[in-house]
């Protein structure tokens, strides 16, 4: 069993929590937006540490040896390298987004807390339970068309998301852009391989229409 990437994911995600939430104190907006996807400093009270810091990462432990020993699949197509790049990136997205939402309240204005590396990670355990889909292969042929429709509507959501965040008072929208940030960068980056072969399947098509074409024109001359 493949059990040293999994800890040293919790490992590295422990670590940077604890030094950005207890050791690193940034004095301006940029500092506070780079340790953003781990700065608990605001999440302390209330058991925010168990929430936050434990809770998350045996969650990413846990979601690790999943995907590393039981969901091979997913493995070929995904590491929890990626994973967790992609999710610090929507974090950082997210942490965009809370500045426009909050208007410079307080911190800046940047949303802190793992929040949304947890949600990532659970997120994407959800998306590899799509490998025991029953009669997968009856709806493959679909797969590409549909993948570039949702995500344009995920595009759109996360737009209108970022245009309602200006009218209301709810967190639920800052972690919910956050969320989507990820689906919208990691979906494609999943899928790269069928985006790929749907790409050429449409040259292949285009090619074959272009020379009938030509066909056709060489004969009625």
């Amino acid at each position: 069993m493949n059990i040293i990437k999994p800890l040293l994911a919790g490992a590295i995600f422990f670590f940077l929590a604890i030094y950005f939430t207890f050791y690193f104190n940034p004095t301006h907006a940029l500092g506070t937006f780079l340790s953003s996807p781990f700065n608990m400093s605001t999440e302390l009270s209330n058991n925010g540490i168990y929430y936050n810091l434990y809770l998350p990462t045996i969650l990413i432990v846990m979601i690790g040896l999943y995907l590393k020993n039981f969901n091979k699949a997913f493995a070929r197509k995904c590491s929890l390298r990626a994973i967790f790049l992609i999710s610090i990136l929507a974090s950082y997205i997210k942490s965009i987004g809370s500045m426009i939402y909050y208007r410079g309240y307080a911190d800046y204005g940047i949303s802190l807390g793992t929040s949304i590396i947890t949600l990532c990670f659970l997120a994407a355990f959800i998306i590899s339970l799509e490998v025991y889909i029953g009669q997968k292969e009856h709806t493959m042929h679909l797969y590409g068309h549909f993948l570039f429709s949702i995500l344009t509507v995920l595009v759109i959501v996360l737009a209108a998301l970022m245009f309602l965040s200006f009218f209301t008072t709810s967190s639920f929208l800052v972690h919910l852009m956050g969320l989507l940030a990820f689906i919208i960068v990691f979906v494609p980056f999943y899928e790269r391989h069928n985006i790929r072969l749907f790409f050429k399947e449409e040259e292949d098509k285009i090619a074959k229409v272009l020379k009938e074409a030509h066909q056709n024109a060489s004969i009625n001359k």
